[in-house]
């Protein structure tokens, strides 16, 4: 019965050419995109899964409130991990990572600037278990001046990476013997490239952080004996705060609470700041799959229209066989079986798709999903339950349809059946388009968003601002800046140059202030930045009242404060110059500047208060402004001019718009991915539009040749044949709009700033999507109407 059912399916297909290819090119598309956004969100879902003991690690994160005004720290004291460990046997051992950022690591004379640097603890292998490649993970990391490095650096100064096995690098002045070479994972919300031994750290400086309950530098992670014991420890963490915390911190008003998250949750659930690595968002997560859900959809319903359509076309097939003995059951096992085996035919090309298309996913979506993922057994299994799911459902209607016709009808001269529900067949049109809709329109809005942020006025110019990282560390380069910037602006194209602790779109520190309120002093937390004099001026950011930095100015150093507008207002200080704020009564300097407010934050978040502190000659970043033209000789003279003051590290720099962008890189990447989605919506839909114009040409025919007859146009013609799709596209527009207005609202409250969905964002959407397709119908309406309708009226 297979066999019999085989040879009719393969003589449909190649009876049938152009609908079987749109049926299989649809699915096939619909099926690789599916495949794309599984292995997408498959990836998002399994951060930090790869360590074996992932169900019980928990890390610990800080809350600081201060006035019912809560920062959310991912970063804690540098004491709470040995505190813990000591505190509460529930804990199997607890570890300490401190974030060393950029560092120059330097073998003989090759130096290469390595990002993700991080001091680690001596049992750090023991709660995130990294493939070794060379190494014990007991002992690598505890000995002084002993470091454990990824595959990835050691193969940038070795032609075997395993070489690096016991060289010895040198960062800055100190020196370390690698003792370990790990894979890296990239699957995790903490990569690391380099883990340098925390008992490197000099002992006066350990010997701090045993007490420091001031500083938060430090991620701490405690591996829990059993990962029940999760919920009764975090019942806990107060108790331990009073006891250990709060006496150490003295009379403050601020309240510390620690918590505990779940390690697999972290890279997907946390709104915490400074974070090491850029975080996933879930609502992506929900996005993308019901994305491919709707391709998914779409790419069925096409098959499931067409087959309804064409059922007239088999009428008398089924009419023969309910005849000669088959009975309804045998019919619907018939169209089911040759709606698998058209879907599996089409499983086997979208796989081929997405072995194509996988790195340039990849590439759009930053992630680096390996090929030769179907040999997984999950996979696999899921790409096959999705096969079979695409066939039943997309085949059910069409073989409920026809097993359904009545042989007397079917065969009584002159009455054929109806090929199936008009009706249906156009409400299916309608949520083909209307999903398509909904992409396009959401689509637009992304781009609209992302072109608003681009050209917002942020209240300081980062165009043709060039940024040089100042290596961490090196203090006579750090003196040598003042001598540096002069040099830089002898080139007349460099009008300005400054330090700085940290560039707009970083995230800022944030410092408890005693401030003056009522004429008294009071705890207020703000964010902060540490500055050069220049940095205003090169920034372009004006001075309301009062002044900026100056040399003439002694106190400035130690006791001069510029605040923001948006600190202005919180603190309700009308004339705000004069005003005292310190990091204590003893210590309390004076405003003496007030700027206009300015976006030195992403602009997901409005500007909040900002106390701006002199610090001439700290590390960070050197920052130069260039003025267009003759950029080639500005440049070589900056790296000139660094390669004499700094020829022991190499010039890592970037420029400052480039960088601020970067903060909307998810949203870039989203945007991007959306775009091709959406645009493959609307050519699945399409083929399905030119499948069913297609066969309402064959089926009007002889009508058509009526027509010309009778002296009716080949453009009267046409706008007969698309007038009926045109007015379902219609519909759609007039339904998705709401649902993508909807979409787009929730999906903007991510940002404070935002642009206003227009309504010509839907009224160019709508006309976009008619138009495709108007196109797509009138081509297969055109061709018909051009028939010589002698031809068509031959057999009447």
């Amino acid at each position: 019965m297979f066999k019999n059912y085989l040879l009719i399916f393969w003589r449909n297909m190649t009876r049938n050419k152009v609908y079987a290819a749109i049926n299989v090119v649809g699915l096939a598309l619909g099926i690789a995109s599916c495949i794309l956004i599984y292995l997408y969100v498959q990836h998002e879902l399994s951060y930090d899964k790869y360590f074996s003991w992932h169900d019980r690690t928990y890390r610990v994160v800080n809350d600081l409130i201060v006035e019912d005004e809560v920062e959310k720290a991912s970063v804690t004291h540098p004491a709470l991990a040995p505190g813990l460990a000591a505190d509460f046997p529930e804990i199997e051992t607890a570890v300490r990572m401190i974030n060393r950022n950029k560092q120059v690591l330097r073998l003989g004379e090759k130096a290469i600037t390595v990002e993700n640097t991080f001091w680690a603890d001596s049992n750090y292998f023991q709660i995130f278990d990294y493939k070794l490649l060379e190494g014990n993970p007991k002992t690598a990391l505890q000995d002084p001046n002993t470091m454990v490095i990824s595959k990835d650096v050691a193969a940038k100064f070795f032609d075997d990476p395993m070489q690096a096995m016991f060289s010895t690098f040198r960062i800055g002045t100190q020196t370390y013997k690698v003792t370990g070479v790990f894979e890296p994972v990239d699957a995790a919300h903490m990569r690391p490239n380099v883990l340098t031994s925390f008992s490197t750290i000099p002992a006066e400086v350990r010997q701090n952080f045993r007490s420091n309950w001031f500083g938060t530098n430090s991620y701490t992670y405690v591996l829990l004996r059993n990962a029940g014991d999760a919920a009764g420890l975090q019942a806990k963490l107060p108790e331990f705060v009073a006891r250990r915390i709060a006496p150490a911190r003295g009379n403050t008003t601020e309240r510390v609470e620690l918590h505990l998250q779940a390690l697999p949750e972290i890279h997907l659930n946390t709104d915490y700041l400074w974070e090491a690595f850029p975080v996933g968002k879930k609502s992506y997560i929900y996005i993308f799959s019901l994305v491919g859900i709707f391709i998914l959809l779409i790419a069925s319903i096409n098959y499931m229209n067409l087959a309804t359509a064409r059922s007239a076309k088999r009428a008398k097939e089924v009419g023969l066989r309910k005849v000669v003995g088959a009975n309804r059951p045998q019919l619907i096992m018939q169209f089911l079986s040759e709606s698998v085996l058209l879907t599996l035919i089409a499983v086997l090309i979208a796989l081929l798709l997405v072995e194509l298309m996988l790195p340039t996913f990849n590439s759009l979506a930053d992630k680096n999903i390996p090929s030769g993922y179907f040999t997984e057994p999950g996979i696999a299994v899921t790409v096959l339950v999705i096969a079979l799911f695409i066939g039943l459902v997309a085949g059910s209607y069409p073989a409920l349809v026809l097993s359904h016709f009545k042989p007397a009808d079917i065969l009584k001269q002159g009455q054929t059946p109806t090929s199936g529900s008009a009706l249906f067949r156009k409400g299916l049109v309608v949520l083909q388009f209307t999903i398509s809709l909904v992409l396009i329109i959401g689509t637009v809005v992304v781009y609209s968003q992302m072109h608003y942020l681009k050209n917002q006025d942020l209240g300081f110019t980062k165009e043709q601002v060039l940024v040089v990282d100042i290596p961490s560390g090196d203090t006579t380069l750090v003196n040598k800046m003042p001598v540096i910037k002069a040099e830089l602006q002898k080139n007349p194209n460099i009008t300005d140059a400054t330090t700085t602790a940290m560039i707009p779109g970083e995230t800022t520190g944030v410092i408890i202030f005693n401030v003056e309120r009522n004429n008294a002093m009071a705890e207020k937390t703000m964010n902060s930045i540490w500055v050069d004099y220049e940095f205003l001026d090169l920034m372009d950011i004006p001075v309301k009242a009062g002044r900026n930095f100056s040399r003439e100015m002694s106190t400035d150093l130690e006791n001069g404060f510029i605040i923001n507008e948006a600190a202005a207002k919180a603190l309700g200080w009308e004339d705000p110059i004069g005003k005292r704020i310190g990091f204590s009564d003893t210590t309390a300097g004076k405003v003496v500047g007030l700027v206009r407010d300015f976006n030195y934050a992403s602009l997901h978040n409005k500007i909040e208060p900002l106390v701006i502190m002199l610090a001439p000659q700290t590390s960070g970043y050197l920052m130069a402004r260039i003025t267009p033209g003759n950029f080639d000789e500005s440049m070589a003279h900056v790296q000139e001019t660094w390669a004499k003051f700094a020829p022991s590290h190499p010039m890592d720099y970037f420029f400052l718009d480039d960088s601020f962008n970067e903060q909307y890189r998810a949203e870039e990447k989203m945007l991007t991915i959306f775009g091709y989605f959406a645009a493959l919506t609307i050519i699945i839909a399409c083929m399905g539009l030119f499948g069913l114009a297609s066969f309402t040409a064959e089926q009007r025919t002889k009508e058509i040749g009526v027509r010309k007859v009778l002296g009716s146009s080949v453009s009267a013609i046409v706008v007969l044949l698309s007038k009926d799709f045109a007015m379902l596209v219609c519909i759609a527009i007039l339904i998705a709009s709401p649902i993508a207005w909807y979409g787009m609202q929730q999906w903007l409250q991510d940002f404070a700033y935002r642009t206003p969905v227009s309504v010509w964002v839907f009224v160019l959407s709508g006309l976009v999507a008619l138009a495709i397709a108007i196109l797509t119908v009138s081509y297969k309406a055109t061709k018909a109407a051009m028939t010589d309708p002698v031809k068509a009226l031959r057999t009447e």
